[in-house]
């Protein structure tokens, strides 16, 4: 009999246990939908030195957005010493930011992805450090996008693009000795 309501006991406390389990399961708080899309692109991702190419900034809401998104998207310069953004090429609703040598744009996102939003600017190369004049400097150039209402409400919302910046070419004359026209 004395086993039997060990038994018993053992079977009670595992069925609370795995009743206990599935509750905090369901408790949990799944990850947030994704609201919003970001994406950047580049003309060309290895320019030379004084080339102008041309970054590509979009965004919008997905199908998942029920709520219009008060939002700011900064894209900063990383490489301020070697890349100059051309103030004047700046379309689409985007701003020059002196603070963060970059583009950034305000707005409002409406809900279910209706109105996509596209910045584009120029960016010419300036200079490269003489370390890379071999293999050319890579540059990481990240764009993030916040909610202006709920700050921390979007998950980490971020684009990124490459460039490798490659030196200049010169292709001097070829001098033939005795060359008679």
């Amino acid at each position: 009999m004395k086993k039997g309501i060990v038994i018993l006991s053992i079977l009670v406390a595992t069925v609370a246990l795995a009743m206990l389990m599935l509750s905090v399961a369901s408790a949990a708080p799944s990850a947030p939908a994704q609201r919003v899309t970001l994406t950047k692109t580049t003309s060309n991702p290895t320019p030379r030195i004084g080339e102008i190419f041309t970054f590509t900034l979009g965004f919008n809401t997905t199908s998942e957005a029920t709520q219009t998104i008060q939002v700011r998207v900064t894209d900063p310069n990383p490489a301020s010493a070697y890349l100059r953004i051309l103030t004047p090429t700046i379309t689409g609703g985007g701003t020059y930011s002196a603070t963060i040598d970059g583009v950034v744009w305000e707005g409002t996102l409406q809900p279910g992805g209706a109105s996509p939003q596209v910045v584009t600017f120029q960016v010419q190369v300036t200079d490269i450090p003489a370390a890379a004049l071999a293999t050319g400097y890579p540059v990481t150039n990240t764009v993030t996008m916040v909610d202006l209402v709920t700050p921390g409400s979007l998950p980490e919302t971020t684009a990124q693009v490459q460039v490798r910046i490659m030196p200049l070419r010169l292709f001097l004359p070829l001098v033939l000795r005795n060359y008679t026209p």
